[in-house]
């Protein structure tokens, strides 16, 4: 078993074909395969089961694949530290964002990361908070901002952050709060499930009994916006998929609901694999510290601070 083999393994498992990973790998595909068979040859366990959908990754071959991980990005690091005669954060890191929170946050840690470290790599991916949760708990990516995320220790470290309050967003409206009733009775634009905001929305009114009038679903926060700013319905959302929106030009206004649980508990997740990382570590730090600052600075609004004094 040597490095080239375990990288070639662990593309397979993420791409989930062995033909897409020889095309990216700039390799033949039958040179792929045989790889992989004397891996599992050599190992004496199958690590990938083939169909005709693809390939997936057997319980051992998962087990491999969190090895490989740690041993490929230990090889990075170790010659970045030769590299430099000293350990210095160096190489690339995958961290996700949810598009909400992308809007508040991606920038200032892009920034500051490449301020503090200049020889990492970020790989910024945007998606929703059940996807990027799930990716950083199969070591797919190291490091993402998550909502209601549960814990889950064998899988990767979860750090809460801040609970961030919800507003009811659209064309202003004569009172300063609304309550569950009071949206039941507006055209609602909302996220598309699994969307952590439509599910909490969903449980809510099912649970006071009250219709939701849903006039139209999306998973794009861009077009969310813009259906509301043409005055076509309200929707749900935190004040961090507003920045960088002016919401008295645009005549919309971000209405608080006084209704309990219009909160979300937002966290950070880091892969195992990735929290045996020095550049990982070091990445992970500076998202808490810029959200922290973010916070402090009130660029963040409609938040409560949870990991530690502001």
């Amino acid at each position: 078993m040597d490095l080239r083999q375990l990288k070639y393994f662990t593309r397979i498992v993420e791409l989930e074909s062995i033909t897409a990973a020889a095309e990216t790998l700039h390799i033949a595909q039958p040179s792929l395969s045989q790889h992989v068979a004397n891996l599992e040859t050599e190992l004496e366990t199958t690590l990938l089961l083939r169909g005709p959908g693809g390939v997936r990754a057997t319980e051992s071959g998962k087990l491999l694949y969190r090895h490989a991980k740690m041993v490929l990005r230990q090889v990075d690091e170790a010659k970045s530290a030769l590299r430099h005669g000293r350990d210095t954060p160096a190489g690339h890191v995958t961290i996700g964002f949810p598009t909400s929170t992308s809007r508040v946050l991606a920038l200032p840690v892009v920034e500051a990361v490449a301020e503090r470290y200049p020889d990492v790599l970020l790989e910024i991916v945007e998606g929703s908070s059940a996807d990027l949760a799930v990716s950083v708990s199969l070591h797919r990516m190291d490091i993402a901002v998550a909502m209601d995320v549960q814990p889950q220790p064998a899988r990767m470290t979860t750090t809460p952050l801040l609970v961030e309050d919800l507003y009811l967003v659209g064309q202003r409206l004569k009172s300063r709060t609304v309550t569950l009733q009071d949206m039941s009775r507006l055209p609602m634009i909302l996220p598309s499930f699994p969307n952590s905001i439509r599910v909490l929305a969903a449980r809510a009114f099912a649970d006071a009994m009250l219709p939701v009038n849903l006039v139209t679903e999306t998973s794009a926060v861009s077009v969310l916006l813009s259906l509301v700013g043409a005055g076509k319905g309200w929707t749900i959302l935190p004040a961090s998929a507003l920045a960088g929106l002016d919401l008295r030009r645009s005549g919309l206004a971000a209405i608080p609901i006084s209704a309990p649980g219009f909160t979300r508990r937002v966290s950070l997740c880091m892969s195992l694999s990735s929290e045996k990382s020095v550049v990982c570590s070091h990445v992970h730090r500076v998202v808490i510290e810029v959200a922290r600052d973010l916070v402090q600075r009130k660029v963040w609004n409609g938040v409560t601070w949870r990991n530690a004094p502001v």
